[in-house]
């Protein structure tokens, strides 16, 4: 697959890729950057080293963020082998969701009427915890092997 590095090639789709690299440089440090790529097929959002995964990109502009934050999130989950990204607050998977003109990553939360949503682009980097050490966190898992 071939890089598209040049702005002028949907700029708003480059403009989407900043935002999207902010929340992986915040919640996977060390990663490569998304970036577009290019093969017979389409448009992909991937990792220039590794390649995409998930469907093309439509082929007009009007593929906006919300489409291009699916498709990021396609790929970095096949590539980091895990749900990405990851709300900090409950550990859980979180899916790009649109309301008005702004795009979020959306977390259902815990409970019925407990969703809550995080602009795409402004992640904080913060230490996720796996669910056993949220649970033993909140004193729901005993740290006793035989008691689990």
């Amino acid at each position: 697959m071939e890089t598209l590095t040049d702005r002028d090639f949907y700029p708003d789709w480059h403009d989407a890729l900043d935002l999207l690299n902010r929340d992986l440089a915040a919640s996977e440090p060390g990663v490569e950057p998304f970036a577009l790529l290019l093969n017979e097929y389409g448009v992909y959002v991937g990792f220039p080293s590794w390649g995409a995964q998930g469907n093309a990109l439509p082929e007009q502009p009007e593929a906006g963020l919300h489409q291009i934050a699916d498709a990021a999130q396609e790929s970095a989950m096949e590539f980091l082998w895990r749900t990405w990204p990851v709300c900090p607050e409950h550990g859980l998977g979180v899916h790009p969701r649109s309301e008005g003109e702004q795009v979020l990553w959306w977390c259902a939360g815990r409970g019925v009427g407990e969703g809550h949503g995080t602009p795409v682009g402004t992640f904080e980097a913060r230490r996720t915890m796996s669910r056993r050490a949220s649970k033993r966190r909140q004193g729901k898992v005993s740290r006793d092997p035989d008691l689990r």
